[in-house]
């Protein structure tokens, strides 16, 4: 309720670029969810985005931060609204992004892994769930990716207005636009990702993105039977930024297409 009375609130300040805004809902609704999980988990750590200074690099040592220093074998990693200039300009596409990271493993060979993913739609009273190992549901009907190849796909991608990291986006949008049936901009990640879960979209793929707008989607799409990894064919994991996550029958070839385009990350400046 929180996010859908207050849409269309205005614009704070900017943050790292003039894309990158920020409104007051952002840091209540964090808030909201932090004092949630504090209270049911008061030995979890939580990493929120409204905690954490604007651009790449500061997310990127935030996130390697949270998870070497981590006191807990828990980490929550949310994105309290994802879509903020969505959010502002009144269009109701935007997406609450809450994953839960748990270390597993032994000594040198202990990792992070998202065992839970929540992907909540304020506006269409939507939520998308899933457990490592337990599926995808969608307001608790088990959802599935689609099937379609990539002729036949609907593909979507997001925007950053930094240099570094539009021009393999453009290079990528008119690659897999010769070879998909359409591109889309949505502008939330979070929903992008639940909505391939969901099969409504085939695949969503992005130059650089950060943990708080992916590691809830990526579990969606994985346990909805989709396949995620980065632009090079590598693994996906919770630090990984680019990426691209698809249905299984389109994400070989769109890889190749993406590869082919030289889009496998920022760009070097």
């Amino acid at each position: 309720a929180l996010v859908r009375d207050r849409v269309g609130a205005g614009v704070l300040k900017t943050k790292a670029t003039r894309g990158d805004l920020l409104t007051a809902v952002d840091g209540e609704a964090q808030e909201v969810i932090e004092a949630a999980v504090r209270a049911a988990f008061p030995a979890h750590a939580f990493l929120g985005e409204e905690s954490v200074p604007a651009g790449a690099t500061a997310s990127a040592d935030a996130l390697r931060c949270a998870l070497d220093a981590c006191g807990s074998d828990w980490l929550w990693v949310v994105d309290p609204l994802d879509g903020t200039t969505n959010f502002v300009q009144s269009l109701p596409l935007v997406g609450v992004s809450i994953g839960v990271a748990r270390r597993v493993g032994e000594a040198a060979e202990r990792r992070w892994e998202v065992v839970v993913g929540v992907v909540v739609d304020p506006f269409r009273e939507e939520t998308v769930t899933a457990t490592l190992g337990g599926g995808c549901t969608l307001n608790g009907s088990p959802v599935r990716v689609g099937v379609e190849p990539l002729a036949d796909a609907v593909v979507a991608t997001g925007f950053a207005p930094t240099e570094a990291s539009l021009a393999p986006m453009v290079r990528g949008i008119a690659a897999v636009g010769a070879r998909a049936r359409t591109v889309r901009m949505l502008g939330s990640a979070a929903i992008m990702l639940a909505w391939v879960a969901c099969g409504r979209l085939s695949a969503y793929f992005e130059a650089d993105l950060n943990a708080w707008d992916s590691a809830a989607g990526v579990l969606l799409v994985r346990e909805a039977g989709g396949l995620v990894s980065d632009l090079r064919g590598g693994p996906f994991g919770i630090a990984s930024r680019p990426m691209l996550a698809s249905n299984a029958a389109a994400h070989a070839e769109l890889r190749e297409v993406l590869r082919d385009a030289r889009v496998l990350g920022l760009d070097p400046l």
